[in-house]
């Protein structure tokens, strides 16, 4: 399951944050090809960025599969386009720290998570 966190100095407004969440889930679902239900988006506020900086997206996403560095890079520049569109801020002032990690590392309503390029299947056996 990819959870983004991302950070700010002060809250957005929920709508802000609702376009910010819904842009960072359709970015992560058409370029990796993960359903919409594995993705998360957390909200953190109060925290020191990096001078120029308004919005700072970390992300753990499963590594493997069809995850190599091109989508990887993909990945992340098509994220910090849709967070600064959603946001209203300039693609220099949103900065993205990608983590891969193994899909043997995560549980979801207790199972390990499939391997990039399986969630059908293990969506299907999940649900039968």
């Amino acid at each position: 399951m990819p959870v983004y966190t991302l950070a700010c100095k002060k809250p957005l407004k929920t709508s802000t944050s609702q376009k910010i969440a819904e842009a960072i889930t359709h970015v992560h679902v058409e370029t990796t090809g993960a359903p919409a239900e594995f993705v998360s988006v957390v909200f953190m506020y109060g925290h020191p960025l990096k001078r120029n900086v308004r919005l700072s997206i970390n992300g753990n996403v499963r590594s493997g599969g069809n995850r190599n560095r091109e989508l990887t890079e993909d990945l992340k520049r098509k994220l910090i386009q849709a967070a600064a569109d959603a946001a209203d801020l300039a693609e220099p002032q949103v900065e993205i720290n990608l983590l891969g990690f193994p899909a043997s590392w995560v549980m979801e309503g207790g199972e390990i998570l499939p391997e990039p390029g399986e969630e059908t299947s293990w969506l299907k056996r999940k649900a039968g």
